[in-house]
Parts: structure tokens; sequence; C-alpha cells
């Protein structure tokens, strides 16, 4: 009956909530039987008594209406419960993850699980959950008071009540499938339209917008025709479970009327018992039209639950919380290293030596291995074969956050949050000054546009779009400067940029190298010019040449 046992632990401060809202439900019941009751004594003195029934029923209906305003605040919180924690495992999971998310799950299908499949699991936590505890409670409830009036009415209705339950299981069969179906349509369309957005610019350039419009057309119609069913369905199994409660108060009705016509029953208790038979069915008739909801609530869950399993790079391992003082040479090595990705190798027993204050370049073309070297290099990477090492220890052994702290790792792809260029840099490091931030500017020859614009507190829109990729570059290096590494690892950073900005940048390094460890990684054997020591990447596999091209 889609009780998830995992997920209710999951939120376990939710379990007050639910608790209460079943409390809730069940006075509010109690005051629906109080106020039948009087109005049954109203009947049986044949009015000659009704103030103290009136008063019964004026205080049922105010009960009534007292519990329907707790319902929802108790409602309200378990599911305000749920969504915190739920995008909060996450995030955090997302966070363990790292840079290897994107393997894992689209970003679209993440935002979507995030979004409308918490929004999905908070209807179930604060509308099923309550309904499914309540229906069961509430059929004892009235099959008990009806016990003392006429047993065998309240039996029949007894012997109805599984029908519901028998007919929602044969439909969740059916139901499951589909709405697995349903979200997985739901994700790929949603990537789709976030990657066609995206790359907007691009469609129009190569005049593309109109093929990938029919792609969407054709797939929107695809998830037209499966939500379609999945209402179909939805309104065939409401249908079913109408019948079977209408008839069975049918029956419950036509039971008491009987006993009401052969004299076994008073009219005031054929009255409670016509009444009652009605109560006895609308908890599980409410807990079916629930049912779509905890569907697609077990649904999302489930696919949750998916992306928080994910085995995450062994973060037990990293205990290491502080980098011992360097005793050779080398700040960095790569002894023997091989990485892969599915099938294919894409470094092969690697062996680098990066000095302590030096200038290294690693130089190849696409694809040859270049980045995978650098992020293992910065721990960014987990899943090698071989020795990292920092400082002679073992990078995976050290714990992320101190391994950040020593190293700055910079690509041409580096995120520019939406803000100010005072909190963009503060970024790198908090609680920065005005001064310090102004001379990491000046580095990156930025301060005086910079100035120019608004100064520190200038707006800077996601992911810098009112910025040159030059001056976003700049930018992002600024940032890395002001977090003060002791190894900077420039991966493709003059790669897309302008030239004036590409000779600033590497003018920087020059400068850096004096003080920093310093990893150039280029395609371009120009930009390494001045190097230590040089790499060469092809295929996986790296030589080392002498320095200076």
């Amino acid at each position: 009956m889609m009780i998830n046992p995992r997920l209710i632990k999951a939120v376990p401060e939710s379990k007050k909530y639910v608790f209460l809202t079943v409390l809730l439900k069940l006075i509010s019941l109690a005051s629906n039987i109080l106020i039948i009751f009087s109005t049954a004594q109203i009947i049986r003195t044949q009015g000659k008594s009704i103030k103290f029934p009136v008063l019964f029923i004026a205080a049922g209906i105010i009960l009534n209406c007292m519990c329907a305003f707790l319902i929802s605040i108790a409602g309200w919180k378990a599911s305000s419960k749920v969504k915190i924690t739920l995008r909060s495992m996450i995030y955090r999971k997302l966070l363990q993850l790292g840079t290897d998310y994107a393997e894992t799950s689209s970003t679209a299908k993440t935002i979507q699980l995030a979004a409308e499949g918490v929004e999905q699991i908070e209807v179930w936590f604060g509308q099923y959950l309550p309904q499914f505890f309540y229906s069961m409670l509430a059929s004892v409830t009235v099959f008990t008071v009806l016990c003392f009036l006429n047993v065998k009415m309240a039996v029949i209705l007894f012997l109805c009540v599984p029908l519901i339950p028998v007919s929602i299981i044969c439909v969740q069969k059916i139901a499951k499938r589909l709405l697995s179906r349903y979200w997985d349509q739901y994700a790929s369309l949603a990537d789709n339209f976030l990657e066609n957005l995206q790359g907007l610019t691009t469609l129009e350039i190569y005049q593309a917008d109109e093929f990938k419009q029919e792609q969407m057309k054709k797939e929107a119609e695809h998830f037209r025709k499966i939500t379609m069913k999945v209402l179909s369905m939805q309104l065939n199994s409401i249908i079913i479970m109408d019948i079977v409660a209408y008839a069975g108060a049918g029956l419950g009705i036509m039971a008491a009327v009987s006993a009401f016509s052969s004299g076994n029953l008073s009219l005031a208790d054929c009255f409670i018992c016509i009444l009652l038979s009605a109560d006895f069915f609308i908890p599980l008739r409410r807990l079916g039209s629930f049912f779509h909801t905890a569907m697609n609530g077990t649904t999302a869950a489930k696919k949750i639950f998916a992306l928080l399993d994910t085995e995450c790079p062994d973060t037990k391992k990293r205990v290491i919380t502080e980098i011992p003082a360097c005793r050779t040479k080398n700040i960095l090595e790569l002894k023997n290293v091989s990485c892969t990705y599915g099938e294919r190798t894409v470094l092969k027993n690697a062996c680098i030596e990066i000095p302590e204050h030096s200038y290294t370049a690693f130089v190849g073309k696409s694809g040859s291995g270049k980045s995978t070297a650098a992020k293992i290099l910065c721990g960014i990477n987990s899943r090698y074969e071989g020795k990292a090492l920092i400082c002679g220890t073992e990078i995976s052994s050290i714990n992320t956050d101190t391994l950040y702290k020593k190293i700055s790792y910079l690509s041409h792809r580096d995120w520019i949050f939406k803000g100010t260029v005072r909190e963009t840099l503060l970024e790198g490091k908090a609680g920065a000054d005005e001064e310090q931030m102004r001379n990491v500017l000046a580095k990156v020859n930025l301060l005086a546009f910079i100035d120019d614009n608004g100064g520190l507190d200038a707006e800077i829109l996601e992911n810098a779009s009112n910025l040159s990729g030059g001056q976003k570059q700049r930018l992002s290096i600024a940032r890395a400067l002001l977090h003060d590494g002791d190894i900077f690892i420039f991966d493709e950073s003059t790669s897309n940029i302008d030239v004036e900005s590409e000779k600033i940048i590497l003018n920087l390094l020059h400068e850096l190298k004096k003080s920093k460890t310093i990893i150039m990684i280029s395609h371009r054997k120009e930009n390494c010019s001045g190097a230590d020591n040089i790499y060469f990447f092809d295929n996986g596999i790296c030589k080392k040449t002498g320095g200076t091209l």
C-alpha cells in the first residue's frame, strides 16, 4: 500500500506531525459521531428535548472546524520538514559526488528530482500517509459504534471495506510501470529542453533551431500521450473505487431500512446507521483519491534514493587533515598512474614530477589525458590506479577541504555566480578587505574596468554573461589569487579568450612561479613558453622534455 519505511526514516521529524494529523482526524470523526447521535436524540424525543442535543451539535461543529484548521497546520509542518530534509540530502550528496555527479545524473534530472520530485513526496507525507493510518482506524471505530446498533449491518459494511484496498493494489501494479515511464520521459524532456535553451544561440547560428524544434515537438507529443495514459488510469481507478464505496454504502443503507421496516431498529437508530454508513467509506474513498499522488511520491522517492545511493569517491580514506611540509624537491608526483573512463584508457602509467615553485606545462591535443592528470593531482578525480602524491602523501588520503586550501584549479569553464564583483571575490577568501580585492584585480589588469563600471559593487549576471570571455576568465583568476593556495593549475585558461587577456594571463603565470607552483595545461605549445618542465601527452601516454620552448 505504498508505505516506504526508508522514506519515513529519512524524515523522522515529520512522524510527530503525521501522528498529530491522524489524532486530529479521529477527534473530528468523534465530533461527527457526536453530531449524528445528538440529531438522532432530537428525532427520538420528537423535538421535546433539544437543549443539550443542540449544544452538543454546536460543540461538534466548533470542534470540527478547529480540527480542520489544526490538521492543515500539522500537514504543512510535516511537508515543510520533508522538503528541507530531502533537498538538503540531495545537495549534500551532490557535494560528495563533486564533479562526478554529472556522470550519475543530468542537471535537468537532478533539478527535477529536487523540485517536482520533492513536491510529490511532500504531498505523500502531508496527505496520503496520515490518511492511510486514519482510514484504517476510522473503519474500526465506525464498525464498533455500528455493532451496538445493528451487528448485521456493521458486518456487511466491514466486509465491503477490503474491496477498496484490493482495487488500489490491482491498479498499482499497472500504475507502477506507467508512472516509471512517465517520470523517465518527463526527465528526458526536461533535459533536452534545458540543453536546447542553453545552446539556443548556437542553434540559431547554424540554423538548426527548426530541427531541434521538431525533435522537442515529438518528445512533447510522446510525453503528452503518456500523461493522458496516466490520467486515464487515474480516472478509471477512481470510478472503480467510487462504485465499491457507493455500493457498500448502499448495501448498508438497505440493511438499515430493512431492519427498521421489520421493527428491529428504531427511526433514530436507523437515521444513525444511514449517516454512519456514508462515514464508513469516506476515509477509504479519500485514501483512494490520494492514491495517484502517493504513486508519484513513491516513484519520485525511488529515483531520489537511487541518486542518494550512488557510490561516492571513497571519502573514508580521506582522513588526513594537514599536509606535511615537503621533504623532497617535488611538491606533486604521479607514479605509474593509470585512469580509465568506461572501456577507454585515458592515462597509461603516467610518471610526473612537479618541483615546488616551478612552472610545469602539460601539452597535447584534446583528449590526450592532460586534464585527467591535472584533476588527479588536485584530488578532483580519485578513480585511478597508481600513486598520486603531494609532499610525499597520497592525495586520495587527504581531506578535500585541506587539499583545496592548498590547490586552486582553474578551467576555461569556471562558473561565476550571479551577484556583485565583491561577492564573487569573497568566494575566494571570506573576510577579504577592499584593498586585497583591488590588489588581485590589478594583477589581472581588471581594476580600471571595474572602477569605471560601478566598482566592487558592480552587478555580475549569471555566469558573468555581461562580461567578455577574457574579462570573465580574469575575474575567475582574481578570485583564485585571493584564495592564495600554494599550487595553481590552469586548465586551458587561455582558450576562447582575446589576445590581450591571453597575454595578461601568461605574464601573470611567470610572475606567480616566483612564489607558487604553477601547472599550465594547453594544446598550444606557444602558451608554454618559458616553462621549467614540459610534459607532452599523446593518447594517455606522457613524456617529459626539458623546459623553455
